[in-house]
């Protein structure tokens, strides 16, 4: 399954049947990154199935263009990594890091982000399970959680629509069996 699909299918889950649920993730509170109704990993795998099937059928724009770009995808990584690095129950896992290594690191994401989005970015990284396994004894559903709660708030300070929070959030969580190891 392509992670490109992902995204795109994720679109008409949310028109077919989690309006609600969305409008509930995304409500804009102060309390967003720490807290929200549906906790992530509720999406089940035959969901974003459905939203995958749905999606190819569409023809919309691609997610990439509605998120606004390389450059606008590269704002949501740099702010969810200033809150990574700096986090008490994440952050360890960066201790150490130089700034060249961190940078690597961010510019993995924004090409894996990009070419999950639908466009020509090229990810050249590791899988995640690999790159993800071994760390500190192994990454938890609470770190992953931390994770994800930070990419949702950095979609909300760069103003990404409801519906494209919800796709990039989706494909955040289809990465959790490949990230959580206890």
């Amino acid at each position: 399954m392509k992670i490109q699909s992902l995204f795109t299918k994720a679109f008409w889950l949310t028109l077919v049947g989690i309006t609600i649920m969305v409008v509930t993730i995304f409500r804009l509170s102060p309390s967003l990154a720490h807290s929200t109704t549906t906790p992530p990993g509720q999406l089940s795998a035959a969901k974003v199935t459905i939203v995958q099937s749905e999606s190819q059928r569409s023809g919309r724009r691609s997610l990439y263009n509605r998120l606004g770009g390389y450059n606008a995808i590269a704002a949501v990584v740099e702010d969810t990594e200033k809150y990574v690095f700096n986090d008490s129950q994440i952050g360890k896992y960066f201790i150490g890091l130089s700034t060249n290594s961190k940078q690597r690191l961010r510019q993995l994401v924004v090409d894996q982000f990009c070419e999950a989005t639908g466009r020509p970015c090229i990810y050249t990284g590791r899988s995640m399970k690999l790159s993800h396994s071994g760390m500190g004894g192994g990454l938890t559903n609470s770190e992953f959680n931390v994770f994800y709660n930070y990419i949702a708030k950095a979609l909300g300070e760069n103003k990404v629509k409801q519906t494209e929070r919800y796709e990039v959030l989706v494909f955040v969580n289809s990465l959790r069996d490949q990230i959580v190891e206890k």
